[in-house]
């Protein structure tokens, strides 16, 4: 009896040493569509704002449940996607282990910025 409790101590030991050890996402949705003259940016992250390489960039539908196209971040933080010919908001998601996934809604625009600057977190 004793060692059937032993057992069951360290068995849940080990589970919740295991789920504190994983770093939990929540995905970020940005609720402003932002505007930019090309499908392209910049990506940093952190406090110190470090280039975030690496970064998955998804082209999604505009219900966001299908990747019509993808990309990732180059070292400096930069990535680009050919734009679709359909007008409205493009939908975009980045992503990466360790950063809290982040979704928003791009509109092309002649006059808008030059291109995009996106600012992720780390999961906590």
């Amino acid at each position: 009896m004793r060692a059937t409790f032993v057992l069951l101590a360290v068995g849940v030991c080990f589970a919740l040493g295991d789920s504190a050890g994983h770093a939990q996402a929540t995905v970020f949705v940005e609720a402003k569509v932002a505007d930019s003259r090309v499908l392209a940016g910049h990506v940093d992250i952190g406090v110190v704002k470090t280039p975030a390489a690496d970064i998955t960039v998804e082209l999604r539908s505009s219900d966001g449940s299908t990747v019509l196209a993808s990309t990732k971040t180059d070292a400096n933080g930069y990535f680009h996607l050919d734009p679709p010919k359909s007008r409205g908001p493009l939908h975009l998601r980045l992503s990466a282990p360790g950063v809290n996934p982040y979704e928003l809604r791009v509109r092309i625009k002649k006059n808008g910025p030059a291109e995009l600057q996106i600012h992720l977190s780390n999961a906590a």
